[in-house]
């Protein structure tokens, strides 16, 4: 039997719903969004030296210096792209790759535009030997958290990695949506090599994301993350499933959104050429139904505002990243990715 605590806690929420809902409603329905957006934030670290991780490198001692000054510029720079994502609004669960803490985390919370929202915080230290981690803000007025966990993935050389973030929530529609936030291992050994480890973390969500199917055949499910893979390769192809979105769409398979502006040749960041890592997969009742949570292709997107770029020797546009070799003061070496629900 619920406690009366919990149905009290249930009703405030729906309270908030229908008012959100009437607040949308004048002569003409319109409909509501639901915003979410995934960002690779390259290496948000505090200042302090971690003796349990590998973070030598952003302290004031470190090879490219990391300051409290270069660590709040960088702060800045990440609310202005989030802030302007959805404007005049903001997005409603927001996913990070890069994250060191939560320490990070609530300074973007508190110390820039985002402190309107009041956005709370999913986040877990994983084994990541850099210190790394995802991580979910959320706002508490359009997506209550009911559960959250840590998926572990098992390397098949006992390497570590970025553990992935599973979410599951409720709209204010009284919809359920099942978040993952994905980092996977990188390309450093070169993408053959390599491979494995990402096939790895694959078949960790692919797992996940089976049995929530099988408790419910209409679940709605939105992966969203670095996945250090393209939508053609084998680990989102294959190893998920993720399918091009096509105009016969199965319910119960899984659809990678920005497949359009993989095949034009459109990428979130850039080595020797642009690359899709960057993607957002949902399942494809959200794409194929006509009331209720939904989206298409066309309501996804990579978000490149012409300050998230520089133009090199060559006058070729590139990810203004925050730093390589030396300090540049960008914002991060991926761009952000987004899409937007009706309910």
């Amino acid at each position: 039997m619920k406690t009366p605590l919990l149905l009290l806690t249930a009703a405030l929420f729906m309270m908030q719903a229908a008012v959100a809902q009437q607040a949308n409603t004048g002569k003409k329905k319109t409909k509501q969004a639901f915003v979410a957006m995934f960002y690779n934030v390259e290496n948000l670290y505090d200042t302090s030296n971690d003796p349990k991780t590998n973070d030598d490198e952003f302290t004031p001692a470190g090879k490219v210096p990391w300051t409290e000054e270069r660590l709040n510029t960088k702060i800045n720079h990440l609310g202005q792209v989030i802030s302007d994502i959805n404007k005049p609004g903001m997005p409603d669960i927001i996913g990070f790759a890069e994250v060191e803490n939560q320490q990070v985390l609530e300074m973007l919370t508190t110390s820039t535009a985002l402190s309107k929202t009041k956005y709370s915080i999913v986040h877990y230290d994983s084994p990541d030997e850099r210190g790394i981690d995802v991580a979910l803000l959320y706002n508490p007025a359009t997506f209550k958290v009911i559960t959250s966990e840590t998926l572990s993935v098992t390397l098949p050389d006992n390497d570590r990695t970025r553990d992935i973030l599973y979410v599951k929530g409720q709209l204010t529609s009284g919809e359920i949506l099942h978040v993952f936030i994905n980092h996977w291992p990188s390309r450093r050994e070169g993408s053959e090599i390599s491979e494995a480890k990402r096939m790895a973390a694959a078949s960790v969500l692919r797992a996940r994301t089976d049995v929530i199917q099988k408790a419910d055949k209409q679940a709605n499910i939105l992966m969203m993350g670095d996945f250090n893979d393209e939508p053609s390769n084998n680990s989102i192809a294959k190893g998920i499933g993720a399918l091009e979105p096509t105009k016969s769409i199965s319910n119960n398979a899984l659809y990678s959104l920005l497949y359009p502006q993989f095949k034009k040749g459109e990428g979130s960041l850039f080595y020797k050429d642009w690359d899709l890592f960057d993607q957002i997969i949902v399942s494809g009742n959200m794409l194929s139904r006509k009331k209720g949570l939904r989206t298409s292709i066309t309501n996804a997107a990579i978000f490149s505002a012409d300050y998230l770029l520089f133009k090199n020797k060559n006058g070729e546009a590139r990810p203004n990243r925050t730093m390589g070799d030396k300090y540049f003061g960008g914002y991060s070496d991926h761009l952000p990715v987004y899409v937007k629900f009706s309910l």
